[in-house]
């Protein structure tokens, strides 16, 4: 009996030991998977025409160029709202459809800039690099076929991009809007999806693609682009500019602040889609001029780090620094009196600022 015991226990202190060493507490094992598509049997998807179009009504765009082509609100926050839309047919049946979507990619070789804030990750700063991948929905029968071949073809027939049928030849409008064609027998059908592009979003072509999937992971493919017109655009949160009490040959500088909404401490915003300069011009305030040369002299900038370029009244200067996509910076103005004229009634003097922009180049990515 003791010595059954003494060996139960022996057995019992083995095994624990065993699982200690096989499996320790807190253990972390890596297990790799994989997998290989089953692409089965049938025919790839066929997408026969696309376009993107206003979201509004899914035919019209912003010229009459070919293709699609829009203009950016030039509101601060406010999106331009765009359609997708493809006709896609797939010989084994819509049935076999898995699903239709839609890739847009940013302009290549432009980035973003830092102060860019996109739908998604841009490690890359934007370029080339996928917005984001957005499911297309099926439309009915009629409005698929009314928006196709009635609204698309009549009212701006050169919005979409056709695709090559076997051969060289292309699908049209008479193949697809046949009254024996695809869309009339529903063997194709008309999906859309709709896609906001930012305000901040840089002008430039932007591609397209229109994939169908069918249910054995074949793929149908149709690319294109559209343009995203430049708009060169900010907003002030002021709409003057004391110069205060100024002193004969004293450099009086107003700052600005980085806050917008303080309108005795100018901000500015870059409210379109291209990278832009700011443009000051001023008048001379009544402050005349001695021997032919002006009494009076200014300076302007936008930021803080910039160095102040100085403008003579009447003059139309441009600021250095640009404001890159979507970038709030202060702007600091100064003033320089040499001479008040002693024609000048009282002490006080008023005048006029008008502030513009030009467009400044696009960041470039940097070149691997």
């Amino acid at each position: 009996m003791y010595k059954n015991a003494k060996k139960l226990f022996a057995l019992t202190a083995m095994l624990a030991l065993m699982m200690s060493v096989v499996t320790p507490a807190m253990a972390v094992t890596n297990i790799s998977t994989g997998l290989t598509q089953d692409t089965g049997s049938g025919t790839n998807p066929v997408v026969k025409a696309k376009w993107e179009a206003n979201a509004a009504d899914r035919y019209t765009d912003d010229d009459i160029a070919a293709g699609a082509q829009f203009v950016p609100s030039g509101q601060y926050q406010v999106n331009k709202n765009i359609a997708i839309c493809a006709v896609v047919t797939d010989a084994d049946g819509l049935a076999d459809l898995a699903g239709v979507y839609a890739d847009v990619f940013y302009p290549t070789n432009i980035a973003l800039g830092p102060h860019h804030v996109p739908l998604t990750d841009q490690s890359g700063l934007g370029c080339g690099a996928l917005m984001q991948e957005d499911s297309m929905l099926r439309m009915t029968k009629a409005d698929g076929y009314n928006l196709f071949c009635n609204s698309v073809r009549n009212l701006n027939n050169n919005l979409p991009t056709f695709n090559v049928k076997v051969g060289t030849t292309l699908y049209d409008y008479n193949e697809i809007c046949a009254a024996d064609g695809e869309l009339m027998k529903e063997t194709a059908a008309v999906y859309c999806a709709e896609k906001p592009l930012s305000y901040e979003d840089p002008s430039g072509e932007y591609i397209v693609w229109a994939v169908a999937q069918d249910k054995a992971g074949l793929n149908g493919k149709l690319a294109n682009t559209f343009t995203y017109k430049d708009l060169t655009a900010f907003q002030t949160d002021f709409t003057s500019v004391s110069y205060g009490n100024v002193k004969l040959n004293t450099h009086k500088i107003v700052n600005g602040d980085l806050t917008y909404g303080t309108a005795n401490l100018p901000t500015v915003r870059n409210v379109g889609n291209t990278r832009l300069s700011m443009q000051v011009v001023q008048d001379d305030m009544g402050l005349g001029k001695t021997d032919g040369i002006w009494n009076v002299i200014y300076d302007g900038r936008v930021g803080s780090s910039a160095s102040f370029t100085n403008y003579y009244p009447n003059v139309l200067t441009t600021l250095v620094d640009s404001l890159d996509l979507s970038e709030t910076d202060e702007m600091d103005f100064s003033i320089d009196i040499s001479k008040f004229p002693p024609t000048h009634e009282g002490n006080s003097y008023t005048g006029n600022m008008t502030l513009s922009a030009i467009k400044a180049a696009h960041l470039t990515c940097a070149q691997e």
